[in-house]
């Protein structure tokens, strides 16, 4: 079967390489045909993968922290607009795009399972089902499959009227986006094939998964858990 081009890209800073580096090196030992886009914020982030990866962008935004940010920290929200800007650019030029967070490890080929999994959604999220909110339908804007449309396109438009939407948001982008998500025919991937942090942490020993998310957990100590599960790529 023949697949239409898909677009995966990331977005990283100097304070977040190595998390990006991370994901990038468990698609080359785990020997997958994904040639993963790398959207640079600042120039030291760009001349650290300068040596290590081809299909590499540097994109640069006034007053932006190189720093690690946490969704508390100040300016995260400022963050997450950059992320809807980056998404939007890609949504111009292609028809299937995929945005990975940095905090993911990919386990196995995943272009021809999204593809077949629900042709008839705009978009295709991550399941961030919350353990202490089973019943809550939740989102998760760290893995996502937008197809290319006027509809898609508008929504990830970035507005200044966001920034204060964003920031009053606990986390942010994917609050708005939970909120809207129903404008949009959408589907969730099964938890078993595309665990959140939340689900891979308690069901790890049964599971045979696409990727990885480790989210729910923040700072440094994410890399220390990556590497007690053993998928610590670097």
């Amino acid at each position: 079967m023949t697949l239409p081009e898909f677009t995966y890209f990331t977005f990283t800073n100097s304070g977040y390489t190595h998390y990006t580096h991370n994901l990038l090196e468990s698609i080359k030992q785990n020997k997958l045909n994904l040639n993963l886009k790398i959207i640079t914020l600042d120039e030291v982030s760009y001349k650290f993968f300068s040596d290590k990866h081809k299909n590499l962008t540097l994109f640069s935004k006034e007053n932006f922290s190189e720093e690690l940010l946490q969704q508390t920290d100040e300016g995260f929200g400022n963050l997450m607009i950059v992320k809807f800007e980056l998404i939007y650019r890609e949504l111009l030029e292609n028809e299937n795009v995929v945005y990975l967070d940095g905090d993911i490890t990919l386990k196995k080929n995943i272009t021809e399972y999204l593809y077949n999994f629900s042709k008839q959604s705009e978009i295709i999220f991550q399941n961030d089902l919350r353990p202490s909110k089973p019943n809550l339908i939740n989102v998760c804007a760290g893995f996502m499959y937008i197809k290319s449309s006027k509809k898609t396109i508008n929504f990830f438009k970035p507005e200044e009227k966001l920034v204060k939407k964003f920031n009053k948001y606990k986390t942010h982008d994917q609050t708005y986006i939970n909120k809207n998500k129903n404008k949009f025919k959408y589907t969730m991937l099964p938890l078993s094939d595309f665990p959140n942090g939340a689900h891979y942490y308690r069901n790890h020993n049964d599971l045979d998964p696409y990727l990885i998310h480790f989210n729910y957990v923040i700072g440094e100590k994410k890399q220390e858990l990556m590497k007690s599960y053993g998928e610590w790529y670097i």
